[in-house]
């Protein structure tokens, strides 16, 4: 079980920049096999006082500790309404963190840093300041356990650079090569096709695949992201 809250001797180290809430650009665009993609809604465990993780973040401008809420098997989020009821009722695992990362045009120089925690909190949660330490992130997320929120599903796939490589044995499962690290190429669902539930029926539904072929032969499994949150 995670550590709770109070536990982590977190102190009033501020996290990023100061950003009005009003002003950052809308979101862009273990498990087993992730659900396939859509519109999806979902409930936040009744209890989060045991979902944090601390961990150090260099890559923005203002490195220092961040916070991530993990919906591990413990404490998962909870599926209540998905395409076609197909996954409703199920638990649903992933992380949330208060990182943040360049948001809107892809090549602007001045584009906010915002994390995934500030647009569940602005976005399904009605959040309008933005909070200054990670303290207070966990404390205005916990204020809604219990509570349901909208999100889109969509899968991606990652070539992981730090390690060897698994690739396709031709008996139905795979193999490690030695000495041999992941290209760390990535693939988002829209550049990934569909393919036929069941390859022996031709009208079979069509589905994105769960694991495809990276471009050095690697077998890489997709991945669930939450992305545009609503309330």
């Amino acid at each position: 079980m995670s550590p709770k809250l109070s536990d982590l001797g977190l102190t009033n180290e501020r996290v990023g920049e100061p950003i009005d809430y009003n002003t950052i650009p809308d979101q862009m665009g273990s498990f087993p096999d992730p659900p396939q993609p859509g519109s999806f809604r979902f409930e936040l465990p009744k209890d989060l006082s045991s979902i944090w993780e601390v961990f150090q973040y260099d890559t923005c401008k203002n490195p220092g500790k961040r916070l991530r809420a993990k919906f591990d098997d413990s404490f998962p989020l909870t599926i209540v309404q998905s395409p076609l009821k197909r996954y409703d009722g199920l638990p649903f695992t992933t992380g949330i963190s208060n990182a943040e990362r360049k948001r809107g045009k892809k090549d602007a120089t001045d584009a906010p840093e915002v994390s995934d925690m500030d647009y569940i909190l602005r976005d399904a949660f009605g959040l309008e300041t933005k909070p200054i330490t990670n303290v207070a992130y966990a404390q205005e997320l916990q204020k809604h356990a219990g509570a349901q929120f909208g999100a889109d599903l969509e899968l991606s796939w990652k070539c992981n650079e730090n390690r060897n490589i698994r690739v396709d044995n031709g008996a139905g499962a795979t193999t490690e090569v030695p000495n041999q690290k992941g290209c760390n190429t990535a693939y988002y669902q829209k550049d990934v096709p569909k393919v036929l539930s069941n390859p022996e029926d031709p009208a079979s539904e069509q589905i994105f695949p769960i694991r495809i072929t990276c471009q050095c032969g690697a077998q890489l499994r997709a991945f669930a992201n939450l992305t545009r949150y609503r309330r």
